[in-house]
């Protein structure tokens, strides 16, 4: 276990949570549903990769061991009942995420928003 890597994806986390917030909270941001679920998807993966380093477990892809699993892969390694109400929102906000990262999601700004 490699304690300062897990202190630095917890700092980084903690960091990517707030940004997600602050983002939030600035309804002037015309990017604002993008900006929050890039930052709070990023927040989750690192603190999930540092739950699974502290637990021991690898992070890296078998074949590829310079190439950490993505956020997927820890939402279903960490959260194992596909039922899970936390599992659930991560995986729709990692759903926005990856859509807006192709295409534009604005007129999902309306539905969206008051769920974050």
């Amino acid at each position: 276990m490699d304690k300062k890597l897990i202190d630095e994806m917890l700092n980084k986390s903690q960091e990517a949570f707030l940004m997600a917030i602050e983002i939030y909270n600035k309804p002037t941001i015309g990017y604002r549903l993008e900006g929050f679920a890039f930052f709070i998807c990023n927040a989750w993966e690192l603190l999930l990769k540092a739950k699974m380093l502290s637990d021991r477990e690898s992070i890296y892809f078998s074949n590829k061991p310079n190439r950490t699993i993505s956020l997927s892969n820890c939402i279903t390694h960490v959260f194992t009942n596909d039922k899970d109400p936390v599992r659930k929102n991560l995986e729709i906000i990692l759903g926005l995420r990856n859509t807006s990262t192709h295409f534009i999601i604005k007129e999902l700004d309306s539905i969206y928003l008051p769920f974050m």
